[in-house]
C-alpha cells in the first residue's frame, strides 16, 4: 500500500512473535523482499518506468554493503539489535509523519521526463549504505531508496517506486545469499512468506487507489512507532 516493501514489518514479527534470532529474522525475512521485489521490478521494467542507470549505480554500491550487513547481523547480540533496529524503525517513523505531504511537492509527475538522476559518487555512497542496512535488519532497502530518491535526486514521481523496487532486485539476493552461507534461513517460514507476499501485494496496491494516502503513512508511521516500543520493551521484560 505504500511501495516500502515488506521488511520492515516482517522483520519485528519474527523477532517477537516467532522469537527467531536477529541474523535469522534478517535472513528469512530477505526471501519475501527478494521475491517481491522481483514481481516488482519486471513489471516496472515492462512499462518503462525504471531509471536504469542510477538503479545500477546503487546496485553497485550495495553489493559489498549487502554481505557486509549480513555479516554484521549473525554477529550482533539480540539486545543491541533491538535498539539498533528501534532507532531505525523510530526514524522512518518519524520521515512519514513529518514529511508525509511535502516530499513529492514542486516534483515532476511528466513520464515523458527523462532526468539525469543523481551524481555518480552519491548514488554508490547511498547504493552502499542502503546495502549494509538492508541485509543488517531484512528489510530489503525500500524504506531508504525511496526517501533517497526523494531528496537526493531529480527523478519524477512516476520513476521513484520502479527504481527502488529494480535496485533491490539487484541487491537483496546478495544479501540473501550472504545470510543463506551463514545457515540464517528458517526455511519453514520461507514459503508461507513469499506466498503471502504473492497474494498480498497485488491487493495492497489496490487498496492504495481507494485510501487517503497522508492517512495511510500516519496509520503505517504508528505501527512501526508501536514495533520498535515492543523491541525495546521487550529487554527489560526479560
Amino acid at each position: 500500500m505504500v511501495g516500502l516493501g515488506g521488511g520492515f514489518i516482517t522483520v519485528p514479527i519474527l523477532l517477537l512473535a516467532f522469537g527467531m534470532r536477529p541474523g535469522e529474522a534478517a535472513g528469512t525475512s530477505l526471501a519475501l523482499v527478494v521475491a517481491n521485489s522481483a514481481a516488482g521490478a519486471t513489471t516496472y521494467l515492462l512499462q518503462r518506468r525504471v531509471h536504469i542507470r542510477l538503479g545500477l549505480l546503487f546496485a553497485a554500491g550495495g553489493f559489498p554493503g549487502s554481505i557486509l550487513g549480513a555479516l554484521a547481523a549473525a554477529r550482533i547480540s539480540a539486545p543491541i539489535f533491538d535498539w539498533l533496529f528501534a532507532a531505525f524503525l523510530i526514524a522512518v517513523a518519524g520521515d512519514m509523519f513529518v514529511n508525509r505531504a511535502t516530499r513529492l511537492t514542486g516534483r515532476s509527475a511528466n513520464p515523458g521526463a527523462t532526468p539525469y538522476g543523481m551524481h555518480p559518487v552519491r548514488a554508490l555512497a547511498l547504493g552502499f549504505g542502503v546495502g549494509v542496512v538492508s541485509s543488517l535488519f531484512g528489510i530489503g532497502g525500500g524504506v531508504l531508496v525511496v526517501p533517497s530518491l526523494l531528496y537526493f535526486s531529480d527523478l519524477p514521481a512516476h520513476m521513484i517506486s520502479a527504481t527502488s523496487h529494480f535496485a533491490i532486485v539487484l541487491t537483496s539476493p546478495v544479501g540473501f545469499a550472504t545470510h543463506w552461507s551463514q545457515h540464517d534461513i528458517r526455511w519453514a517460514y520461507v514459503a508461507p512468506l513469499v506466498l503471502g507476499g504473492i497474494l498480498g501485494g497485488p491487493i495492497g496496491a489496490r487498496l492504495s487507489l481507494r485510501l487517503n494516502q497522508n492517512a495511510l503513512l500516519v496509520w503505517v508511521a504508528s505501527a512501526l512507532a508501536i514495533a520498535a516500543l515492543a523491541l525495546v520493551a521487550r529487554n527489560f521484560v526479560q
